[in-house]
């Protein structure tokens, strides 16, 4: 029976065949602004597309200005009908900048 379920699960995992494209982002935000709200913000730009969200790297100091933190953002866009092109990552790439920099501004 337990061998049941696990198939179960697994059908429910969704898998794409097509490829998966990767971009690395980098905001310079308050530093009260919490990180786990930039990646929802950014995952729900596209949640068709954009798979998985994650911040890599923290930085102040140095060149940020005392109230803010440079974090940099791994962002992994996979299309499950399609295979991505430069244009639809691009266009992705300019919403997530757009939208990242409002929310993060407000």
């Amino acid at each position: 029976e337990s061998n049941k379920k696990l198939r179960q699960i697994k059908k429910s995992f969704q898998v794409s065949d097509f490829q998966k494209s990767e971009r690395d982002f980098a905001f310079v935000i308050d530093k009260i602004f919490k990180i786990g709200i930039l990646e929802k913000i950014i995952k729900e730009i596209d949640e068709k597309i954009i798979q998985k969200v994650t911040a890599f790297d923290i930085y102040e100091g140095e060149s940020i200005p005392k109230d803010k933190k440079s974090v940099a953002i791994n962002v992994i866009l996979q299309a499950f009908d399609k295979t991505l092109t430069e244009n639809d990552l691009d266009q992705i790439s300019k919403n997530i900048i757009k939208d990242a920099l409002i929310a993060s501004d407000e």
